[in-house]
């Protein structure tokens, strides 16, 4: 098995997926759990990730290996080794040096900080890299929670839409390099 890239905060263990981890995420979730060192989590995966979703992730990581931290990483706790969330990037930085963040968190793990230390810790690794200047968001308007966590990281809304395809307001929200918490 290929060497996992990891990430590690107070109280977070975080390792991205790899083309391995994502094809073993929809083919042998047991396995999965397995590789991971967690115990079974039978309320995986969180909101907002689908069977759909972890198909495309695992396509776009068998065709380009390299996207592997540049997508999905599954956020561990090292105390309970349970699962506790989800999060990361849509790809790779574009040509104005800019990223997508997303992150959704198992519902018994919210409301405890988890989701802004994940973001926090992957707000670091993305401008580990010189080419990231900007990491970009987009949350419903009525997900407060979410809006909470993107505060507290030191994101800054900068526009709303309307999605006609989902019926809701969006919220476009923005980090500089600058405003990285020390």
């Amino acid at each position: 098995m290929p060497t996992q890239t990891e990430l590690t905060s107070s109280r977070l263990r975080m390792v991205a997926l790899d083309p391995h981890l994502a094809e073993l995420q929809l083919s042998d979730r047991a396995a999965f759990f397995e590789a991971l060192g967690v115990e079974a989590e039978p309320s995986w995966p969180p909101a907002l990730t689908d069977e759909a979703g972890m198909r495309d992730l695992r396509d776009a990581l068998k065709a380009d290996p390299g996207e592997t931290g540049w997508r999905t990483w599954v956020f561990i706790s090292p105390v309970m080794h349970r699962l506790l969330g989800t999060g990361g990037f849509l790809g790779a930085p574009d040509a104005q040096g800019r990223v997508e963040i997303e992150y959704s968190m198992l519902t018994s793990y919210r409301e405890q900080g988890l989701a802004t230390e994940a973001v926090n810790t992957l707000l670091q690794w993305a401008y580990s890299h010189e080419r990231v200047k900007q990491v970009v968001a987009h949350t419903r308007d009525d997900r407060d929670a979410s809006h909470r966590v993107l505060e507290k990281a030191g994101f800054v809304q900068s526009g709303r839409v309307h999605d006609e395809a989902d019926g809701h307001d969006v919220i476009a929200w923005s980090h500089e390099r600058s405003r990285l918490a020390a």
